[in-house]
């Protein structure tokens, strides 16, 4: 059960801590012709600007890369153009034509070292809400980011866990597509939807709105209670792409009223959070599409 009372206090604090720090704004660049420099820890990322979106988001988005890449300790920056870091990481996105769900969106990233060798390729499918498309969107720009940053370390080989020798070989985990959520209050349809987006990235789940192998649908339903209260339902559902039902999974809770009519904020991430071991346990209750 969430605990949603509990997360103010949490939120209250995380307030007070100011803003994050980013320990690799202006510091020195490698320029020597050092073969050290192909090391991507040694000199950084120089994330730039995204060639075929928007300026609402063609800067947002490698600042959010950015910053996920740091967060790894693969220390990176968003620039215009790259004047000396060690490696380079450009996007190119193609976009399908607009429809009522928004912008359909594919971003081929490319990494390349100093020497201008391509050092790995991603392909990210991606859907950009309308109003993100024409005036921006912070937490769209920082899930879109941060999938991209956990692919490049990946790449990289960060946070890689080494193989040993007889070690079982890593389950390819199925892609989703997570639908905004139905019937929810404020601004939960989409903050929920990109929260929930984040932690099954986190846990290796590929985020895929053009071709999933699972389509992640979810709806809120809310009901008076007692004393000024109000119970809260919100339930998942999972579907193959074939249509074949792999189950739901709900949480449950009651709240003051009102207390989900406004922005949702880091409270989306909490309920994300609770239900994140359930709905990945509900996610690969089938394999992914061959």
């Amino acid at each position: 059960m969430i605990r949603l009372l509990a997360v103010v206090s949490m939120i209250l604090a995380l307030a007070a801590c100011g803003e994050v720090g980013r320990p690799f704004l202006g510091a020195p660049q490698a320029t020597a012709n050092d073969p050290l420099i192909d090391i991507p820890t040694a000199v950084g990322i120089a994330v730039v600007p995204v060639r075929g979106l928007p300026d609402t988001l063609n800067m947002a988005i490698p600042r959010a890369t950015a910053d996920r890449l740091q967060a790894l300790e693969i220390p990176a920056e968003a620039v215009p153009t790259n004047a000396g870091l060690g490696f380079t990481l450009e996007g190119t996105a193609e976009t399908a034509a607009p429809s009522p769900a928004g912008h359909t969106v594919s971003i081929f990233w490319v990494l390349k070292s100093r020497r201008g060798a391509v050092t790995g390729t991603h392909r990210q499918n991606v859907l950009i809400p309308d109003e993100a498309w024409q005036k921006g969107d912070g937490p769209t720009s920082t899930l879109i980011g941060g999938e991209a940053a956990a692919a490049i370390a990946a790449l990289l080989g960060a946070d890689m866990p080494i193989a040993s020798a007889g070690a079982k070989p890593v389950v390819q985990l199925p892609t989703v597509s997570v639908k905004p959520v139905e019937g929810a209050s404020g601004d939960g349809r989409e903050s929920l939807r990109l929260a929930v987006i984040q932690i099954l990235n986190e846990q290796g789940v590929r985020r895929d709105d053009v071709t999933p192998d699972i389509t992640l649908t979810c709806a809120m339903s809310s009901k008076p209670a007692t004393d000024g209260l109000q119970q809260v339902e919100i339930v998942w559902q999972a579907k193959t792409k074939d249509g074949a039902d792999l189950g739901t999974m709900r949480l449950d809770n009651t709240i003051p009223n009102g207390a989900l009519d406004g922005p949702w904020g880091p409270t989306a991430f909490a309920i994300a959070d609770a239900a994140r071991a359930d709905l990945i346990r509900l996610i690969t209750s089938a394999p992914p599409a061959k």
